[in-house]
């Protein structure tokens, strides 16, 4: 895009003029986080429980099919093996799923009841089932998928440690969950700007499978569809954003020509270090550095739109002229 002389005079002329708490066309009371990574209107995370095989030889082929990215729930003692038949995930399974940028989600060494368990067996329950991921995989589960759904706050309190969360509500989309409804919920979550966690066992075969395979396919081609206004990604990713859109905080300054925009999170840098999306109202494009490196910047709406690194220091913001 090119601006005239004429552009700049005016966006000078009217922070003159006092007409606006603008520097430039950079709007500094206007500067936010975004609720949701990339501006998006409402969030989505499918978790898949139990490691089964149809994971790998169904779910994840039609995920990567459309560039999508879920969690899945593995229990290792069950890895390699079977649930009543049902055929389970291999580590060879688990590796290639990884390396494409699945989830590999702790589900408990042997599914039990997390709220039941005396501390040392909650222990080994936990970190048994960490340590043969992080060994077989080559990851450290960044969630807790609980067993049966069940939890307390002592477990819950146990279960996140060293992690971004753990899987704290969901929604059933097996067996009972027609087309119809599957649209209703997703078209539900856009209207209530909300963020949505869908929990699937079988496919085919196993615990309230869904029966016919195609009926889900087709739900994720509605959900692609939608990629501008629904953040579709994993269950560490969803939550570790809204976790760091809670904590942030923004010291704006004017800086020379721009702006200096610096955030300041309080949790691990460690484990939670998602991009955020900072939103910048601006009629014009902006030039964004942030630790020397110049970062994208996407005009939306009105808006600059950037994603920046929230444990990365100031963000400098000049207006591109």
């Amino acid at each position: 895009t090119v601006f005239s002389v004429t552009d700049r005079a005016w966006a000078l002329e009217e922070t003159a003029s006092g007409r606006s708490q603008s520097f430039g066309c950079i709007d500094t009371a206007g500067i936010r986080v975004a609720a949701y990574y990339g501006v998006r209107r409402a969030a989505l995370v499918y978790t898949f429980d139990d490691g089964l095989q149809e994971h790998y030889t169904m779910v994840f082929r039609e995920l990567k099919k459309r560039g999508l990215k879920a969690t899945f729930g593995i229990i290792g003692s069950k890895v390699g093996r079977d649930i009543k038949g049902t055929p389970c995930l291999t580590w060879a399974n688990l590796r290639e799923m990884a390396a494409d940028g699945q989830e590999i989600a702790n589900h408990g060494w042997e599914h039990r009841n997390v709220t039941v368990l005396d501390p040392e067996a909650l222990r080994h329950e936990i970190e048994r089932n960490d340590s043969v991921i992080s060994d077989s995989v080559g990851i450290m589960p960044l969630t807790y998928i609980y067993p049966g759904n069940r939890k307390s706050e002592a477990a819950v309190w146990r279960c996140e440690a060293g992690r971004v969360g753990s899987r704290l509500a969901q929604v059933s989309m097996g067996g009972k969950r027609d087309s119809a409804w599957m649209r209703r919920w997703v078209d539900r979550l856009l209207q209530d700007g909300g963020w949505g966690v869908a929990m699937t066992h079988g496919i085919t075969v196993g615990y309230d499978a869904i029966g016919d395979p195609s009926r889900f396919w087709t739900h994720l081609d509605y959900v692609c569809s939608l990629r501008d206004s629904l953040w579709v990604a994993t269950l560490a990713d969803v939550t570790a954003y809204l976790r760091e859109y809670g904590d942030v905080r923004l010291d704006i300054e004017q800086r020379g020509d721009g702006v200096a925009v610096t955030p300041h999170l309080g949790l691990d840098r460690h484990i939670y270090n998602h991009p955020l999306t900072l939103v910048v109202p601006s009629r014009y494009p902006l030039w964004a550095l942030q630790g020397g490196r110049r970062l994208y910047v996407k005009m939306h709406g009105g808006n600059a739109v950037i994603d920046f690194d929230p444990n990365g220091g100031e963000l400098l913001l000049n207006l591109k002229y």
